[in-house]
């Protein structure tokens, strides 16, 4: 395993890589309240066959945090990916990028802009959509005087009450600084985490302050000013759609329109929590490969 620090716009990035350098590379987000260790099911079952990079976003766990106003908006983001990209691979290499939560609905952003997308040879999301399209699938229920439709948006709407509280000033650092450890510890276990897991068992206050402090910010900078809605069709990374159906934080019906903007979109769906990446590692892994491989094979025909 190697470890390195990447500088991108005065942040530094903490970045583990594993795997053989000449296999195909895949660029792991965590999401919210996570860190790099979370996918730490996905590189012992992974690095065997792939470079696998796994990273703390800014802000979280080894990551410095910036200090600049709007850094935790997804743009800037964005570049700390490239920057990541570009010091394990170089500025022409290319990964497949897996994204779970907050890594997700970045991963999103990452794919549906051109000049991003051009390094991402396939995208694996799970349990987080693209900022712009849940708004507009919110708006589209809203709007559409359709009680079944209106009843997807409210079920959507209570499922999303962390979003809400995480804006109250004040009192989510209040808890986090008093009893975080043992919130985050509850969270996970409740949501598909192992309670005998090390993720969560080796770990102390001051590291789970250093995972979910800053990046409260998340919530509070992008709801306001989300990311542009992309051109239908526009998406031509092949996709695979991970579906956690007993997600309490992320409904399915969020991705049903999906299909008019991916144009390479496979759905899997799983029995499985928020944290299906712990819980069902080994299909999680499993359909990672399969998305991978399939991708790697067009290239060499292509090639070829």
């Amino acid at each position: 395993m190697q470890e390195m620090k990447v500088l991108n716009r005065g942040v530094e990035l903490y970045a583990q890589v594993d795997g053989p350098e000449d296999a195909p590379t895949l660029l792991f987000l965590h999401g919210f309240p996570d860190d790099h260790r979370t996918w730490h099911r996905q590189v012992e079952g992974l690095k065997h066959r792939y470079q696998v990079i796994t990273f703390d976003m800014r802000g979280v766990g080894r990551s410095s945090t910036p200090t600049d106003r709007g850094a935790f908006q997804i743009e800037p983001i964005l570049s700390d990916i490239e920057a990541v990209i570009n010091a394990v691979v170089g500025k022409e290499g290319k990964v497949h990028l897996v994204g779970h939560d907050w890594g997700s609905v970045i991963g999103w952003s990452f794919v549906a802009e051109a000049y991003y997308a051009s390094r991402v040879l396939s995208y694996s999301s799970m349990s987080g959509p693209h900022l712009g399209l849940m708004l507009d699938w919110g708006r589209r229920n809203a709007l559409s005087g359709n009680l079944t439709r209106m009843a997807k948006g409210a079920k959507q709407f209570l499922f999303s009450w962390y979003v809400y509280f995480f804006n109250v000033p004040y009192v989510p650092e209040f808890l986090i600084r008093r009893v975080g450890k043992r919130l985050w510890q509850t969270v996970l276990m409740q949501n598909g985490v192992d309670r005998h897991d090390p993720y969560i068992q080796e770990v102390d206050q001051a590291q789970v302050e250093s995972i979910m402090l800053k990046p409260l910010e998340l919530y509070r900078q992008n709801p306001i000013r989300p990311p542009s809605i992309p051109m239908k069709g526009s998406i031509d990374v092949p996709v695979q759609l991970i579906i956690a159906a007993q997600d309490r934080f992320i409904s399915e019906d969020l991705f049903e329109f999906y299909d008019e903007y991916v144009n390479h979109l496979v759905r899997h769906p799983i029995d499985a929590k928020h944290w299906a990446h712990h819980s069902h590692a080994d299909q999680f892994n499993r359909w990672v490969s399969q998305h991978v491989d399939g991708v790697e094979q067009d290239k060499g025909k292509r090639v070829a």
